[in-house]
């Protein structure tokens, strides 16, 4: 009896902490808005994510069926009619907006902000009218897509499990409005809804949420910089390791660009010129949460190894992954210049 006590104990304990309510943050859990676009009053950042230059589809036009599935989610297919395929900085926000506020008061304030900058909007639409599947939450799957599927990708949600950002983007909703602006500029697309959450997210039941997505026409400011095999093993002698920004990765993953080809070639040329052994040092700047960005991080760090050992033929004993985040810059955060150079693979002697 007192086994089975103790194990009914420690049971209930662990159903207790999974099952404690979410508290709504009362300021910003990470990020920080653009200087040009204010966000609607009282607001605050859930989820952000940030890439200097990027390529983004924008919802312009209603979801229609598609034959098949979504591999990933087993969703039926339901595509935009029409995209707006834009390159540029890609900015995304996840807002709660303050207490009785609706979504209709969201898309609204945003049309009215952007205004002041030559706003035209490409497309709106709301419930039903947007098409596909309503009041489905980012993660969803085995149903029909709905419009939020293709506003926040399931693979991007916050994966801390009962974080904010992952309450509200996890949970279902209604009344969606959407709005897709051009500016002076950029392009604004913003998709509102009223939560529904219940359980440990509860506390966010009813409150409106706008993910805002902005594309700023900007040229790519980082080039690939190519580091052949005799540079990067003078700069390994000189100053003890070689800075490469030349392995580039998609955004807020550890997948590999194809471009980041011949960087990769160059690194396992200079691996086969000598037999020492090395660690491969991923670096994030600071935009988002400590933990996620150690996380990505090693993540890209061991994606770069696993490519250097199966696709060249490089000892996998000779090789070591590891990865700081955010805690070695060389370079200021506070604007987008500096947080470029901080993103970045070194190769370390060990």
């Amino acid at each position: 009896m007192r086994v089975g006590l103790v194990v009914y104990m420690l049971a209930a304990a662990i159903c207790g902490s999974a099952l404690a309510d979410t508290a709504v943050p009362p300021k910003d859990v990470l990020g920080s808005d653009l200087p040009w676009l204010k966000r609607y009053a009282g607001s605050v950042i859930l989820d952000f994510s940030q890439s200097a230059f990027d390529e983004a589809d924008l919802v312009s036009g209603p979801l229609k069926p598609k034959d098949g599935r979504d591999p990933v989610s087993n969703n039926l297919l339901r595509t935009p009619e029409s995209v707006t395929t834009l390159q540029g900085r890609r900015t995304r926000f996840v807002y709660l907006l303050p207490a009785g506020r609706s979504p209709l008061e969201a898309t609204s304030g945003y049309d009215q902000e952007l205004q002041a900058r030559n706003g035209q909007t490409l497309y709106q639409c709301r419930e039903q009218a947007c098409g596909g599947s309503l009041g489905r939450a980012a993660d969803s799957g085995g149903g029909e897509q709905g419009l939020i599927h293709h506003v926040f990708p399931r693979d991007q949600v916050p994966k801390a499990l009962y974080s904010a950002g992952w309450c509200v983007l996890t949970a279902s909703n209604a009344n969606q409005r959407y709005q897709l602006i051009k500016a002076d500029g950029a392009h604004v697309a913003v998709f509102a809804a009223e939560v529904k959450a219940s359980r440990d997210c509860k506390n966010f039941d009813g409150r409106a949420i706008a993910i805002v997505t902005v594309v700023e026409d900007r040229q790519r400011e980082q080039r690939m910089e190519l580091v052949d095999a005799r540079k990067m093993a003078g700069d390994i002698a000189t100053q003890g390791r070689a800075v490469l920004y030349g392995v580039q990765f998609d955004t807020d993953k550890a997948t590999i660009k194809p471009e980041s080809r011949p960087q990769i070639e160059q690194i396992a040329a200079f691996l086969k010129m000598g037999s020492g052994t090395f660690f491969v040092v991923g670096h994030t700047d600071n935009q988002g949460a400590h933990e996620y960005n150690l996380d990505l991080s090693r993540r890209r760090a061991a994606a770069v190894t696993e490519a250097l050992i199966k696709g060249h033929g490089i000892q996998a004993g000779r090789l070591t992954g590891f990865g700081v985040g955010m805690l070695a810059p060389v370079a200021s955060n506070a604007e987008e210049p500096g947080r470029s150079r901080n993103r970045r693979v070194e190769i370390v002697p060990r």
